[in-house]
C-alpha cells in the first residue's frame, strides 16, 4: 500500500512560500474557499510532484506565482511497504532538479525523466488511471463511465493490475508472428531448394577422359625464325659463307704444328752492334780523311808551320793506312754479324705473324656456317613446308585445349551438381525437420496468445472482478440514491457495456442530471477504490472530490458524508459554500494574490 504522507509546496499557481498538508491527519476533511482562492490546485500540485504533468494540462511556465517570479519548489513524503520515500522538485525558469530519497538516501537518476520512471514504477499506477480514481470533479467526471465500451475495458486491465496478462499477450503474439514468418521461410527454403533439385537433375554423371596436348612448337618455330632470319640476310648470309670458305682455305694453307714446333729464339739485340759499325764507318771516314790531308801536305805543317821531313809524312801516311785497313776489317765483321742477326730476327718475326695470323683466322672461322652458299629459292620452300608444320600443330594443340575445356567444365558440373545435390537434400531434410518443429511452437504459441488476449484469460479475470465490482457499486449507490438506482456491467467479447436502471427502468447514463450522475461517479469511484485495495499492490490513501457536494442536495451531502467516513480512506472534500459541522476543515484565502491554508 501507498500512503501519501505530507506535501510541501512554495510558489505554485496563487499559492506563496511555506504551504504544508499533512495527508493522513483526517479520514474526512473539507477544503473551503471563494472560487479562484486555489482549492483545486492541490491535487494538481500532488499530480505534478509524482507525474511531472497535470490532468488540467497547465503548462510548466503557468504554474509559478506570477506575482513572485518564475521558481517553484514541491515535496511529498510517502511510504509504500515500510519504506519511507521523499520527492523534492525545484524548478526554475526552463530548468529543473528532481531528487528522490529512499530512507534518506539519494536514489535519483542522472536525469529528471529518468527520476520521474522510477516514481511512476514505485506508485505502479499510470498518470491517467491516478487522475481518475484521486481527483473527481463536476467537470471531470470519472471517465470510466462515459468512455467507450472498448476503452472502458482497457481502463480496467490497468486498473486492475491486468497489464502483465497485456504483456504477455503482446510477448506471445509477436512470438507467434516471428514463428509463423518462420514457417513462411522454412516453407519458402525447402521449395527452392526442392525446385533446385528438380532444375538440376543430372541426366548422365559420367566423367570423361582428357587428351594429351600436343607440344608446342616452339623448336619448329626457333627453325622457322631462324630461316626466316636467312631470307631476309641472304645476300649477307652468303658473303659470309664465301669469306668463311676463304679463312678456311687459308688456314689449311698453314701448317701450324710445324710453326709451333720449330726452335727460335727471341729476336737478338743489333743496337749494340749498330752502334759499333757506326763507329767503324766513323773512324774509317776520319782515317781516310787524314790520310788525303796528309798527303797534300808539303815540307810544313798547317797547323803549326814546322818543317815536314817527306819520310816522316809518309811514315804517319803509313800508319793511318794501316789502322784504316784494320778497322775496315772490323767494319766487314761486324757488318756481317749484323746481317745474320737481323735475318734471324726477321724469321722470328715471320713466324710469329704466321701464327698470329692463323689464330686469327681460326677465331673468325664460324664453323655453325653452312659451306655452301644458300639458295634462295630452296631456302623459300622450306620455310613455306615449316609453316604449314607449325600451323597444323597449333591448330591440334587449340582443338585438343577446346575439347579439354568442354571436358573439364562438364566434369566439374557434374561433381558440384553431385555434391550440391547431396548438400541440398541433407538440407531439405533438415528443413523439414525445422518445419515440424516449428509448426508445432506455433501451435502452441497460438494458443497461449489466444490465452491471454482481451478474450481469454483477461476477459475470464474481468468477469470475475467485474461481478465484484457491480456489487460494491450496487451497495454504495443504494446507499446513495437510497435504493432508486442499481448498476450492471456486461461483458462481450473486447467490451464492457454498462447499464443504470432508476426504478428498475434503464436509462442512459448521459440522460442523468448533475446530481444523479454525481451519485453514480462516486459510487463508482468509491467501488473501485475498494476493489483495488483487496487485489493491487498500489493502493492509495486520497481522494479528492472537488465541488461533488455542490451538485447534490442535503440528504445526498449527509449520505456522502456517511459513505466517506466509514472508508479507509484520507478524502479531501472541496466546496465553497457548504459546510459540514462535524468535519475537519481546511480554510483557504487569498491576500494580495497570495492564497494561504489556514488548518484550524
Amino acid at each position: 500500500m501507498i500512503v501519501l504522507k505530507t506535501l510541501r509546496w512554495d510558489n505554485c499557481f496563487s499559492y506563496g512560500s511555506g504551504n504544508e498538508l499533512d495527508l493522513t491527519s483526517n479520514t474526512l476533511t473539507q477544503v473551503l474557499g471563494t472560487n479562484g482562492v486555489g482549492k483545486s490546485s492541490i491535487p494538481l500540485i500532488l499530480e505534478e510532484v509524482l507525474y511531472n504533468k497535470n490532468s488540467k494540462g497547465v503548462k510548466k511556465a503557468d504554474i509559478p506565482n506570477r506575482n513572485i517570479g518564475n521558481e517553484y519548489n514541491i515535496s511529498l513524503e510517502f511510504d509504500k511497504n515500510g519504506e519511507s520515500y521523499t520527492i523534492d522538485v525545484r524548478r526554475k525558469g526552463a530548468s529543473s532538479k528532481v531528487v528522490l530519497l529512499q530512507n534518506g538516501e539519494d536514489i535519483s537518476s542522472h536525469t529528471a525523466t529518468n527520476t520521474y520512471k522510477q516514481i511512476q514504477e514505485l506508485i505502479g499506477i499510470e498518470f491517467k488511471t491516478f487522475s481518475q480514481i484521486v481527483y473527481q470533479n463536476t467537470n471531470s467526471s470519472l471517465q470510466f463511465l462515459t468512455a467507450t465500451d472498448t476503452n472502458r475495458k482497457k481502463f480496467l486491465i490497468e486498473l486492475l493490475n491486468l497489464d502483465a496478462y497485456v504483456e504477455l499477450f503482446e510477448v506471445f503474439k509477436t512470438l507467434s508472428k516471428e514463428s509463423s514468418d518462420k514457417l513462411l521461410k522454412i516453407q519458402a527454403e525447402i521449395d527452392t531448394l526442392e525446385s533446385w533439385l528438380k532444375n538440376n537433375k543430372l541426366n548422365n554423371s559420367d566423367v570423361q577422359t582428357p587428351k594429351i596436348v600436343p607440344n608446342s612448337p616452339i623448336e619448329e618455330e626457333n627453325t622457322l625464325r631462324s630461316l626466316q632470319a636467312e631470307l631476309k640476310n641472304i645476300h649477307e648470309i652468303n658473303s659470309k659463307i664465301s669469306a668463311n670458305n676463304r679463312h678456311k682455305e687459308r688456314l689449311s694453307q698453314i701448317n701450324i704444328t710445324s710453326l709451333r714446333n720449330r726452335e727460335f729464339s727471341d729476336p737478338v739485340e743489333v743496337h749494340t752492334i749498330q752502334g759499333i759499325i757506326g763507329g767503324l764507318k766513323a773512324d774509317i771516314k776520319a782515317s781516310a780523311d787524314l790520310i788525303q790531308k796528309m798527303n797534300r801536305l808539303e815540307d810544313k805543317c798547317h797547323s803549326c808551320e814546322q818543317d815536314i821531313s817527306p819520310e816522316f809524312r809518309d811514315s804517319l801516311i803509313r800508319q793511318e793506312t794501316s789502322r784504316k785497313e784494320e778497322k775496315e776489317k772490323s767494319l766487314v765483321k761486324h757488318t756481317e754479324e749484323l746481317k745474320a742477326k737481323t735475318e734471324h730476327n726477321l724469321k722470328v718475326v715471320k713466324v710469329k705473324e704466321t701464327i698470329k695470323e692463323w689464330e686469327d683466322l681460326y677465331r673468325s672461322i664460324d664453323n655453325n656456317l653452312p659451306s655452301e652458299i644458300k639458295n634462295e629459292s630452296d631456302l623459300q620452300i622450306e620455310i613455306e613446308a615449316l609453316t604449314a608444320t607449325i600451323k597444323s600443330i597449333k591448330a591440334d594443340i587449340k582443338d585438343t585445349e577446346t575439347y579439354n575445356s568442354k571436358v573439364l567444365s562438364n566434369n566439374a558440373r557434374i561433381e558440384v551438381i553431385k555434391e550440391q545435390t547431396e548438400e541440398m537434400t541433407d538440407k531439405v531434410i533438415e528443413a523439414n525437420i525445422k518445419l515440424e518443429t516449428e509448426k508445432a511452437i506455433n501451435s502452441n504459441l497460438e494458443i497461449l496468445k489466444k490465452s491471454f488476449s482481451t478474450n481469454g484469460l483477461i476477459a475470464y479475470k474481468i468477469e470475475n472482478l467485474v461481478k465484484e465490482l457491480e456489487s460494491l457499486t450496487n451497495e454504495y449507490l443504494a446507499e446513495m440514491s437510497g435504493g432508486r438506482f442499481t448498476l450492471a456491467f456486461v461483458v462481450t467479447n473486447d467490451k464492457l457495456n454498462i447499464q443504470i436502471t432508476d426504478n428498475e427502468v434503464e436509462v442512459d447514463i448521459l440522460a442523468l442530471s448533475s446530481g444523479e450522475l454525481a451519485r453514480v461517479n462516486t459510487s463508482t469511484l468509491l467501488a473501485i477504490r475498494k476493489l483495488m485495495s483487496s487485489i493491487s499492490h498500489s493502493k492509495i490513501n486520497v481522494l479528492f472530490l472537488d465541488e461533488v457536494i455542490n451538485v447534490l442536495d442535503d440528504v445526498g451531502r449527509e449520505k456522502l458524508v456517511e459513505v466517506l467516513l466509514e472508508e479507509d480512506l484520507n478524502t479531501y472534500l472541496v466546496s465553497h459554500g457548504w459546510s459540514h459541522p462535524l468535519l475537519s476543515k481546511i480554510e483557504i484565502t487569498k491576500s494580495g494574490n497570495i492564497s494561504r491554508l489556514d488548518l484550524g
